[in-house]
């Protein structure tokens, strides 16, 4: 016995010495790496709560999932099916720019009421009909713009970056009664390219969640991030907010809807700056990605860039008879913008995250406590059992007259286009954004021929997302109609 001992001891020196050598160390740690997750494959194929639930072999064994491969049915990976936002990657991410609470990060019940109920009177009828005309100013220099552009039918422009100063500004103006500042657009993008970065770590940080100790280091050190880049303030400082609120006498903006409410709300000032840091970031991020995109698909198309302009050509005389109300009417600018959201939703990947609190049956499938659980809307939108053609761009499955029986769009579930989530989490300023989407698109349709310049960027392959897409720019010539 006390041989076999003294031969441990001598094993246990040599291999503390090999591992005291830096690249036996970095080996022994690359093969423990590759074992470890071999054997977690294997216990979360085989052996996991939810194993049952099939979906891609990738998903499956890992908390990887690849956007493609989660069109699959169910799309499950490990742990990765949610019931409140707490520690998931959506809740890392929006506590990392925002901090306080808005009506993103907080769960559904009377604090999710309370702030969607604050933010509701922004977005009603008449406040869009109050706003018409800050639209309409913000289009039409976007328009002059582009007409200086198009002098020379030989230059190559980037639309993504006129369309993004023409959100930006009307963003502003609709959310503070002035434009907001490039300087403050120029920190937006520096922000979005430090959420690319960062994005993936947040998402892993989310399967550390459940455990207590790991997953209260995670929060914390997201805590800790935000307060050294200093995101938000760097967008809307909370100095700058309180200028804002002291220069609103007699104007009628987001910020005064909001203002309204304040008392019957009880929203605090950090809520406050929080949920307007978030119209500001959401509605320009959402709108502009989706004006580029439907560019992008009316471009790679021209056909139906023609057929769209020769509707609004019939339609209206001049550009300037063009109104937001007008436009509701006009089937093929519908059909279009509607195409395009389904290709490209406004915010991409794992939506609308949930860990489910208690057991639950989700589809006839049980669900144990503690599962992360998502709807992913580029999956959803993609589903063939839903779509027909489901990656091409067919606006003419919105229109009246391909939708009957023997059309191959008869058996499309247009109740699975949902582009701005639903239920208690609908976006709550989606009309607001639709119209200035739609004056957009339509102004600039009419008064221009374009081409695409960049035919070798495609949107699928090329542009990245992390709930936000980015790196893409559509680069245009144009000439006056």
């Amino acid at each position: 016995m006390e041989d076999l001992l003294d031969q441990v001891v001598v094993e246990l020196h040599r291999a503390r010495s090999c591992l005291s050598d830096p690249l036996v160390f970095t080996q022994a740690a690359v093969i423990g790496s590759i074992l470890f997750v071999f054997l977690l494959g294997l216990y979360n194929y085989f052996l996991h709560p939810i194993a049952h639930i099939k979906g891609p072999f990738l998903a499956a064994v890992t908390p990887i999932s690849l956007i493609r491969a989660l069109r699959d049915i169910h799309n499950p990976g490990p742990d990765n099916h949610h019931y409140t936002k707490r520690g998931t990657s959506e809740d890392l991410i929006l506590r990392f720019v925002f901090g306080a609470n808005n009506i993103l990060l907080v769960d559904e019940g009377e604090d999710h009421k309370r702030l969607r109920g604050a933010l509701q009177p922004a977005f009603t009828a008449k406040a869009m009909r109050d706003q018409q005309d800050i639209t309409h100013y913000h289009v039409q220099k976007t328009v002059e713009r582009l007409l200086e552009a198009a002098m020379d039918p030989s230059q190559t422009i980037s639309l993504t970056k006129e369309l993004n100063k023409l959100v930006w500004g009307n963003v502003g103006n609709l959310a503070f009664g002035e434009p907001a500042t490039l300087e403050q657009l120029e920190n937006h993008e520096k922000a979005k390219d430090l959420h690319a970065q960062i994005a993936p770590i947040l998402e892993f940080f989310q399967y550390l969640n459940g455990n207590p100790i790991l997953g209260r280091a995670a929060r914390g050190l997201v805590g800790i991030s935000r307060k050294v880049f200093g995101l938000s303030g760097n967008i809307l400082g909370k100095d700058q907010l309180r200028r804002h609120i002291a220069s609103q006498q007699g104007q009628k903006n987001f910020l005064t809807a909001i203002l309204g409410a304040k008392e019957s709300s009880g929203l605090s000032f950090d809520e406050i700056h929080s949920n307007m840091l978030l119209l500001l970031m959401g509605g320009y991020d959402s709108s502009a990605a989706s004006l580029s995109a439907i560019f992008y698909h009316l471009l790679r198309e021209p056909q139906q860039y023609k057929r769209l302009q020769s509707e609004l050509h019939h339609a209206y005389s001049s550009v300037n008879d063009i109104t937001c109300n007008s436009l509701l009417s006009q089937p093929m600018l519908n059909a279009c913008i509607n195409e395009s959201l389904r290709l490209v939703p406004p915010f991409n990947g794992h939506g609308s995250h949930r860990v489910t609190t208690s057991g639950t049956m989700i589809d006839g499938v049980w669900v144990p406590a503690g599962t992360l659980i998502s709807a992913d809307f580029y999956s959803l939108h993609r589903d063939p059992s839903c779509w027909a053609f489901p990656d091409e761009y067919r606006p003419e499955r919105w229109l009246k007259e391909h939708q009957g029986p023997g059309t191959p769009f008869e058996n499309d579930v247009k109740t699975a286009w949902r582009p701005f989530s639903l239920g208690p989490r609908v976006c709550v300023g989606r009309e607001m954004a639709l119209q200035s989407i739609r004056l957009a698109v339509s102004k600039i349709v009419y008064t221009f021929d374009m081409t695409l310049a960049n035919r070798d960027f495609v949107w699928d392959r090329d542009a990245g997302s992390h709930y936000m897409w980015h790196d893409f720019d559509i680069a245009v010539t144009l000439a006056k109609a």
